[in-house]
């Protein structure tokens, strides 16, 4: 399933020319989300059949058979299935009415984050003692907390300027990892609870103004493809993974399992490529690997 501006058609065309050199079983059928009267006269109806829809299929009525898609499952949900396989997660808790955190478990500062968001958006710091819950009606019409809850998660440090990893995984297999850098104008956080009232520190890294760089680290990578099998039927994550920079443990901070994370050629993957001089496809070979796994899971999944 392609969508405009999430992926380039050229890739998902180069895929199916590779599935199709190598896999004289299978044939390949690229659709867009929003086609709902599509038809091609080659399409066997009674043939076993996978959809793969990077993200969560729009008009498209997909034909009988197995349906892997992305999905929106909020930060908490996303949270309980990564403990639940004993993977990392920073310690969080919903903010509930009676929610009082205690600062000798949590330490004096606490990430504030809902628990439906994009892009960084209403991620803050704050004194521990100090988070409060506020009902939904108290917000903005247009805040996240609106929809779902706010979370209070341990804060993890990950150096004087936050940093994180983002792994690209298709059916759990690396098509991409970078490592990206808050902006050096932003004040730098010298210790782990150095905040201290000072302005313009942030604690998110994947803003606008960020510095990427490909990476390679391979208990980053580890991690990331072992996470995906928490979310066995969406077939693209974009995780996020941080280092603690005192003492290198890796902890997950989110999967995106909605699906927008094919970055080889989205709209925002190619302006982060082209302000970093990168080459996103290349680094792991993306579409050969998504090419041999989609072989792998339509022979497993197709019905």
């Amino acid at each position: 399933m392609h969508q405009k501006s999430k992926q380039e058609r050229a890739d998902f065309e180069e895929i199916a020319r590779q599935i199709s050199a190598r896999a004289a079983d299978i044939r390949v059928f690229i659709v867009d989300t929003k086609q709902a009267d599509w038809t091609d006269p080659r399409f066997e109806a009674a043939a076993p059949t996978l959809t793969v829809a990077p993200m969560p299929i729009k008009r498209f009525s997909p034909p009988p058979g197995a349906v892997c898609q992305g999905h929106e499952f909020p930060k908490d949900e996303q949270y309980r299935r990564l403990a639940g396989r004993g993977l990392p997660v920073p310690d969080w808790t919903g903010i509930a009415p009676d929610t009082a955190l205690d600062p000798l478990r949590w330490g004096p500062y606490v990430v504030v984050k809902p628990a439906l968001g994009r892009k960084g958006a209403e991620i803050y710091i704050k004194r521990t003692g100090r988070v409060r819950y506020r009902p939904p009606e108290s917000f903005a019409e247009d805040h996240p907390a609106r929809k779902a809850p706010l979370l209070a998660q341990r804060f993890v440090y990950t150096g004087k300027w936050p940093s994180n990893f983002r792994v690209v995984t298709f059916f759990g297999r690396a098509l991409l990892c970078w490592r990206c850098e808050a902006s050096h104008r932003y004040v730098p956080l010298h210790s782990r609870w150095d905040f201290k009232a000072k302005g313009g520190i942030t604690v998110v890294s994947n803003k606008q103004n960020s510095s990427y760089a490909l990476a390679r680290d391979a208990d980053v990578l580890g991690l990331a493809e072992t996470a995906h099998a928490a979310f066995p039927d969406q077939p693209l994550l974009g995780t996020d993974i941080v280092r603690d920079a005192d003492t290198g443990e890796l902890q997950v901070i989110e999967c995106n399992p909605r699906g927008d994370a094919w970055l080889i050629s989205s709209d925002m993957g190619r302006m982060i490529e082209q302000a970093n001089g990168l080459d996103f496809a290349a680094q792991f070979g993306a579409l050969e690997v998504a090419a041999q796994a989609l072989i792998e899971e339509t022979r497993a999944r197709a019905r």
